[in-house]
């Protein structure tokens, strides 16, 4: 009876290892920059949409018009500002929400607003630095 020699059969559990690490480690990073992205998303509400003015004396012939990009204050009958949405942030205080609206205007310099909604009779809107100024949305 001849002998045969048996191989041994080596494992290569090194570099299998290696290789389903790094294989997870870049599944991970995938999912953590897919959920950053989608973190990053915002929306307009949409009872914010639309244009909104003031019974306030000094605001008759102004108005605030919010769409799905821009903010656009109207300060004059000539005069239009439009800044574009980059970004909002709300935080609700009781019936009240707080909005912060990142944008930036056409030179491209970033400004914040500030403004607070409340739902009540119809929804009105103030910023912040005026709460004695009340804006209404104006029927479509």
């Amino acid at each position: 009876m001849v002998k045969k020699k048996q191989k041994k059969i080596e494992k290569k559990s090194g570099k299998t290892v290696f290789i389903v690490t790094a294989v997870a480690l870049i599944i991970g990073i995938f999912i953590f920059w897919a959920a950053r992205q989608d973190s990053n998303r915002w929306e307009v509400p949409d009872y914010l949409v639309g244009r909104w003015i003031s019974s306030a004396p000094d605001y008759q012939d102004r108005y605030l018009e919010i769409n799905n990009v821009s903010l656009i204050f109207a300060t004059g009958p000539t005069t239009v500002t439009t800044y574009f949405i980059t970004g909002i942030t709300s935080i609700a205080k009781g019936k009240e929400i707080a909005f912060t609206f990142e944008c930036k205007d056409v030179q491209d310099i970033a400004y914040q607003f500030f403004l607070n909604y409340q739902p009540d009779n119809g929804g009105t809107l103030f910023f912040k630095n005026q709460p004695q100024i009340k804006w209404m949305k104006e029927p479509s």
